[in-house]
């Protein structure tokens, strides 16, 4: 391929699009980048540039090419969702087969217990027992969310001159993308202990960034499997093309600053664990006990993050293909399990099929497990780490108007941490033998509890009194 560099005069922010949709749409053009009055275009070899030329002064841009470079893939470029490499997409089959190893696995693991740590988070936290929550919590599905999100990015960090190079090359981006996540929970960690809740996210802005964490997730998943229309990628947000050639080379690809960047911005992606740690930072008062244990936590995930950045920078060939689809597939997977646990933490969980929310006809108008103290209706119930998870039940019938006292049994450990009711605006921290909370539900309906990341699910069935 040949990357062809032009003088544009009149190119500017305004119209840069234009310019890019004009030059995409002539055959062979493989990728665009435009700056201030002159832009780069990657062109398929073979092809000429008198077609582009043209195509371009119909929409209105006299340009003129300056020079032209071999090139063996597209730049990388932050403002162009169209400069990527060709991917091949699967076959019907093949896909099949790889949602199905995704499924399979995710089921193992459950089963196991893989993905409900037992380790609590509470006063004798500290760094090395943080560093150890952070070790288990490297396989958990919580810690897939910042690894998948990973996973679909590294491709775009890379240059090809890391990916020709030795293995330490093609792991730099990973490396770059871990120590910048150690670093900014450190930081922001002792940050949200000296400034206690300033930092935290509430309810409404965690739903908010899990979704839209969510959606990103399924158009990367997408185009991991080569399946993502273009339209499609042009609907994630772009850096501003000024910003984004701050940050970028003479030759178009990422700074590399920029894996550091989006790994430090994982500290906002909800995750329960971090949640749990940065809770438990608000109560210290103090800069270097919110780093420790959050900076420990971080580091205590960085084998499962690195593991994964090599897999995916040093399996090549056929192997190398299917571990990239596979990849695809598990990122799609957790985007759609994300939507539904943003869904929830804004208290509208969508009625899927294995959380039928509005199957009220088989719910009983007196629950056997609300007892009447009073005009006060109690519930004890005993978080579990198994199925119900929250025991005896984990749905239960209350009556409207009425003051509810739920007791809760047990400390909650990575997102069970935190209990939360979003309808009614509960939410407590887990952190004694028994907790307790007290609401009254003034209308009918469901509403659903669960943990700070919508996972651990149950729902409340408001009646008419």
């Amino acid at each position: 391929m040949t990357t062809l560099r032009l003088h544009v005069p009149g190119l500017h922010k305004a119209n840069a699009d234009l310019f890019e949709e004009a030059a995409l749409a002539v055959p062979g053009v493989r990728g665009v980048d435009s700056w201030t009055d002159r832009a780069e275009i990657l062109i398929e070899d073979g092809v000429g540039d008198s077609a582009l030329l043209s195509a371009l002064a119909e929409a209105g841009f006299r340009a003129t090419a300056i020079g032209m470079r071999q090139t063996t893939e597209p730049p990388i470029d932050m403002s162009c969702s169209s400069c990527e490499v060709a991917k091949e997409r699967p076959s019907a089959l093949r896909l099949l087969g790889l949602f199905g190893a995704v499924w399979l696995l995710g089921t193992l693991g459950k089963r196991i217990g893989l993905f409900d740590s037992g380790y609590q988070i509470g006063g004798s936290s500290h760094f090395f027992s943080a560093l150890a929550v952070g070790v288990v919590a490297g396989s958990s599905s919580c810690m897939a969310v910042s690894g998948g999100l990973m996973l679909s990015t590294l491709p775009k960090l890379r240059s090809s001159a890391a990916a020709t190079s030795g293995w330490l090359a093609r792991l730099q981006p990973s490396l770059l993308f871990v120590g910048g996540r150690i670093s900014a929970y450190a930081i922001l960690g002792g940050v949200i202990g000296v400034l206690g809740t300033a930092l935290t996210l509430s309810p409404a802005a965690t739903a908010a960034v899990t979704v839209f964490a969510a959606l990103v997730m399924l158009v990367m998943g997408l185009d991991m499997l080569g399946l993502a229309p273009r339209r499609l990628l042009s609907l994630l947000p772009r850096m501003p093309k000024r910003l984004a050639h701050r940050i970028m080379d003479a030759d178009g690809r990422a700074h590399r600053a920029m894996p550091a960047i989006l790994g430090a911005a994982t500290f906002f992606i909800p995750c329960g664990f971090t949640q749990a740690f940065q809770i438990y930072a608000l109560t210290t008062g103090d800069f270097l006990a919110g780093a420790s244990v959050l900076g420990g936590f971080a580091l205590g995930t960085a084998p499962a993050l690195l593991a994964v950045g090599w897999a995916s920078s040093s399996l090549t060939g056929r192997v190398g293909k299917l571990f990239m689809q596979f990849s695809g597939a598990l990122v799609i997977v957790l985007g759609l399990a994300n939507v539904q646990n943003g869904m929830t933490i804004a208290g509208y969980p969508l009625a899927l099929p294995d959380w039928p929310l509005k199957a009220q006809a088989s719910v009983a108008a007196v629950d056997p497990n609300v007892r009447l103290v009073g005009s006060t209706q109690v519930i004890k119930m005993k978080i579990s780490g198994q199925e119900p998870f929250y025991s005896p039940s984990d749905r239960f019938t209350v009556k409207a108007g009425q003051p509810v006292r739920m007791e809760i049994e047990g400390i909650g450990a990575g997102c069970r941490t935190v209990f939360q009711i979003p309808k009614f605006g509960v939410k407590v921290a887990l952190v004694n033998p028994v907790n307790v909370v007290e609401f009254t539900p003034d209308k009918p309906g469901d509403a659903v509890f669960s943990c700070s990341m919508g996972m651990f699910r149950g729902s409340l069935n408001v009646v008419r009194s």
